[in-house]
C-alpha cells in the first residue's frame, strides 16, 4: 500500500488541496461553533474519493481535515483528532457501501441508493460528529450546554455533504456514453432551466415581500421528477446541487421558506429538505436508468437473435443436414427471449410500483398537507399548489398505468378474464376503438404460462389494430371447446395486402410482434392462423387445453 500511495502522491496532494478549500468555504457558514457547519461538502468528497480511488487516499483526507481545523480554531491535538474522525468517517462509509450496496455502483438501483444514503449519509457520519464534539469539549473549545447543538449541526452538515456531493462525483466519474435524441436533450435542458428558475424566484427575493418566507420550496419537486425522466443521473445530481447552492444563498440572505430566527436552524432545515430532494432524484434516476438498461439488453438480444437467424439461414442453404439443429437453437433462443421479456416486465412493474410509485405517493401526501394551508396563500400561490397536486396525481396515474401494462397484477390475482377486461377498457379509452370482449364468466383459471400467452397475444393484436388497420371496432372471443382454447381477434379495417399476408404466414419473414405471438403459441403446442381481406382481419390462436 505504501508503494501505491507513493505512486499516487500527486493525486493525494491534489485531493488534500481540494478538501482543504471546500472545508474552508464550508466553515465560512459555521455559526454555532467555528468548527461545526451545516454545509460541509468535504464529507461527500472524502466518501467519493475512497469509493473511486480506494482506501489509500486516506492521507489526503487526513491532511486536508487537519489543515482546515488547524487554520480555523482549536489546537494541534484537537485538529489531529478531528482529522482522524473525518478520515475514519469516510473509510467506514466506503467500506459499508462496498460491502452492502455494491460500492461505486450503488447508484445503479433504487434499493442500493437507499442503502448508500443510510450507510454513507446517516450511519458513518455519526463518527466525525462524535469525535469532533468530544475533541472540542476536551480541549475547552465548546461548552457543555452547546454540545448537543454542535453535534446535530456537525452531523446534518456531514450527512448533506454525503448525500449531495458524493453521488454527483461518483456518477460523473463513471458517466456512461449514451445516445439520445434532440427531443430528450431539449426536455432535459428545459427541466434544468425551470428548476433553477424556480430556485431563483423562491430564494432570491423575486416574490412579493409578504411571500418571500412562505413554504413554497415544494414547487421544485415536480421539476425534479421531470428532470429524472429526461436527464442522465449525473446531470440530474448536478442540477440538484446547483439548486441547493441557490437555496443556501437565499436562505442566508433572509429569503425562502426556511428562514428562522436563528440562521443555523434555517440552514439545518434547508439541508434536510435538499437531502430529500436529492434522494428523490437519485432513486428515480436509478429506477429509470435500470429500465433503460433492461430495454437496451432486450434490444441487443433481439438484434443478436435476428443476426443469428440470418446467419443460420445462409448456412442452411448450403448444408441441409444442419437444418433441424438450427431451428431447434432458434426456438430455444426465442423461448429464452420471451421468458426474459416477461420476467423483466414483471420486475420493472414491481420496481415502478414499489420505488417510484411510493416516492410520488409521498410527494402527493406532502402536497396535500400544503394544500390544507392554501388559504394562507394568495391566488397565484393557491393556484400553483392546485396545479402541482394535479401534476403529481397525473404522474402517479401514469406510473401505475405503465406498471400494470408491463405486468397486470389482475393476471396473477384474479385470472385471465379480469385482466383482459381491465386491459380492453383502458385500450378503448386510450385509442377510441370500440372493443367487444366475449369470454365466459365461468371461464376459470388456466396455467400461468397459458394465461400470460393469451394476454400477450390479445395485447399484440389490439396494438396492431390501432397502428395499422384503421378499424373503429374490434372483437375478441375466447372459448374452450373440444379440449382446446380458441382465441379469435377480429377487426373491420382495411385488411392486410396479399404480399404481406404471405410474409406473415412464412416462418422466416414475419415481424417481431407476429413472430412473438407465433412462438408463444408454438411453445404451448398450438397453432396460429391469419385471414385478411378488404373487410378486415381475423387472427385465430388454437391452444390445447391444460388446467391449472
Amino acid at each position: 500500500m505504501i508503494k501505491r500511495i507513493t505512486q499516487r502522491l500527486p493525486l493525494i496532494l491534489g485531493l488534500a488541496i481540494i478538501y482543504f478549500i471546500s472545508g474552508k468555504l464550508g466553515l465560512k457558514l459555521a455559526i454555532v461553533n467555528p468548527s461545526a457547519t451545516a454545509v460541509w461538502p468535504p464529507t461527500g468528497i472524502a466518501l467519493a474519493a475512497f469509493l473511486i480511488f480506494g482506501y489509500e487516499m486516506w492521507p489526503a483526507i487526513f491532511i486536508g481535515a487537519f489543515a482546515v481545523n488547524l487554520t480555523t480554531a482549536g489546537s494541534v491535538l484537537t485538529s489531529m483528532s478531528i482529522g482522524a474522525g473525518n478520515t475514519l468517517e469516510g473509510l467506514v462509509g466506503a467500506y459499508l457501501i462496498s460491502k452492502f450496496a455494491h460500492g461505486r455502483n450503488a447508484l445503479a438501483s433504487a434499493e442500493d441508493v437507499l442503502k448508500f444514503a443510510f450507510l454513507g449519509g446517516v450511519v458513518s457520519t455519526t463518527i466525525a460528529a462524535t469525535v469532533g464534539v468530544v475533541s472540542l469539549f476536551a480541549g475547552g473549545f465548546v461548552q457543555s450546554a452547546d454540545r448537543g447543538q454542535v453535534w446535530l449541526t456537525w452531523w446534518l452538515g456531514d450527512m448533506a455533504g454525503a448525500i449531495l456531493i458524493a453521488p454527483c462525483l461518483i456518477l460523473w466519474s463513471a458517466r456512461p456514453v449514451l445516445q439520445r435524441d434532440r427531443r430528450e436533450t431539449f426536455h432535459g435542458a428545459v427541466a434544468v432551466f425551470c428548476l433553477l428558475l424556480v430556485g431563483v424566484i423562491l430564494f432570491c427575493g423575486f416574490l412579493p415581500t409578504r411571500l418571500q418566507t412562505y413554504p413554497l420550496a415544494f414547487l421544485c419537486l415536480p421539476l425534479v421528477v421531470w428532470g429524472a425522466f429526461h436527464l442522465r443521473a449525473h446531470e440530474a445530481s448536478a442540477a440538484v446541487i446547483a439548486f441547493s447552492g441557490i437555496a443556501i444563498w437565499g436562505t442566508l440572505h433572509g429569503t425562502g421558506g426556511f428562514v428562522e430566527n436563528k440562521p443555523n436552524e434555517s440552514l439545518l432545515l434547508l439541508q434536510a429538505f435538499v437531502g430529500v430532494v436529492a434522494m428523490t432524484s437519485l432513486v428515480l434516476s436509478a429506477a429509470i436508468s435500470q429500465r433503460n438498461s433492461d430495454q437496451e439488453a432486450i434490444r441487443r438480444a433481439k438484434d443478436e437473435l435476428e443476426m443469428r437467424v440470418v446467419d443460420r439461414t445462409e448456412q442452411l442453404e448450403r448444408r441441409i443436414t444442419e437444418q433441424n439443429r438450427a431451428e431447434a437453437a432458434l426456438r430455444d433462443l426465442s423461448a429464452r427471449l420471451l421468458q426474459v421479456q416477461d420476467t423483466e416486465r414483471q420486475r420493472l412493474a414491481r420496481e415502478l410500483h414499489d420505488s417510484a410509485g411510493q416516492l410520488v405517493a409521498a410527494i402527493g401526501m406532502n402536497l396535500s398537507t400544503v394544500k390544507q394551508q392554501a388559504h394562507k396563500l394568495d391566488t397565484a400561490g393557491g393556484k400553483a399548489v392546485e396545479e402541482n397536486v394535479m401534476l403529481v396525481e397525473q404522474i402517479s396515474r401514469e406510473i401505475r398505468t405503465i406498471s400494470h401494462l408491463l405486468h397486470p397484477p389482475l393476471l396473477d390475482e384474479a385470472g385471465l378474464g379480469s385482466a383482459l377486461r381491465w386491459y380492453v377498457d383502458g385500450f378503448s379509452e386510450r385509442s377510441k376503438i370500440s372493443v367487444d370482449l366475449s369470454i365466459p364468466s365461468d371461464f376459470g383459471r388456466l396455467p400461468n404460462d397459458m394465461e400470460i400467452a393469451i394476454f400477450r397475444i390479445v395485447q399484440e393484436c389490439l396494438t396492431n389494430i390501432h397502428r395499422h388497420s384503421g378499424s373503429a371496432t374490434a372483437a375478441i372471443s375466447i372459448v374452450a371447446e373440444d379440449s382446446r382454447i380458441l382465441v379469435r381477434v377480429q377487426d373491420r379495417g382495411k385488411g392486410i395486402p396479399p404480399q404481406r399476408q404471405s410474409e406473415l404466414n412464412s416462418t422466416d419473414r414475419t415481424g417481431v410482434g407476429f413472430r412473438g405471438m407465433r412462438e408463444r403459441v408454438r411453445q404451448l403446442g398450438g397453432s396460429l392462423e391469419i385471414q385478411s381481406d378488404a373487410d378486415g382481419t381475423v387472427i385465430v390462436a388454437k391452444l390445447p387445453l391444460r388446467h391449472s
